[in-house]
């Protein structure tokens, strides 16, 4: 790649240019996220088992709403990395794919970021699931067993954003990351 009057820092491919380490990061990631929900729901409840009895209809509400989030936990992702770029008045495109054993999602939006606002993209997702399922499990422990999959799902599905932004942490801070497509390119200009 050329860029005229620009140092080049870094080349980050978020498609999976090492697809074996990161499925073993997205395997480490989902059993800590488990372990942290598990946790926080013995300790919400009081209780260190989980229980599902069901006598009516809406007792199954919550079993619904956790198969819904298993099969939505990958668009949720990334809608909320199209709402980092919607607040930096990006507009994002999505894609999917697959790589090694995973199947993956994508969104981006082509062109110059500062540092921070990449990191910001990249990690959103990350922070904002996690935070609420947490919060859910410990206000709602019924509704927070829903949380308890896809809080490490999401982790799981987060391992190439938290590489991609660990490694952008390393840059200078007045770096800029120019995004095309599943690459980063951290550049300084000359």
């Amino acid at each position: 790649m050329d860029l005229p009057d620009r140092h080049i820092i870094r080349v980050v491919t978020l498609s999976g240019d090492r697809p074996l380490l990161l499925t073993v990061w997205s395997f480490i990631l989902f059993f800590v996220f488990l372990a942290i929900g598990i946790v926080v729901y013995a300790s919400a409840t009081g209780d260190a088992s989980f229980t599902f009895t069901v006598r009516s209809l809406p007792d199954l509400l919550p079993l619904f709403a956790l198969v819904i989030l298993i099969l939505l936990v990958g668009a949720i992702h990334e809608g909320l990395h199209a709402l980092a770029y919607l607040l930096l008045h990006r507009r994002p495109l999505f894609g999917w794919g697959r790589t090694s054993l995973l199947f993956y999602c994508s969104c981006s939006a082509d062109g110059e970021y500062t540092r921070s606002e990449s990191i910001f993209v990249l990690v959103a997702p990350f922070v904002l699931i996690t935070a609420l399922g947490i919060g859910a499990i410990a206000v709602a422990p019924a509704w927070g067993i829903a949380a308890l999959i896809a809080v490490p799902l999401n982790a799981a599905g987060s391992a190439a954003d938290l590489r991609a932004a660990g490694l952008i942490l390393r840059t200078p801070q007045k770096s800029l990351v120019l995004e095309e497509g599943g690459t980063l390119t951290v550049f300084v200009r000359e």
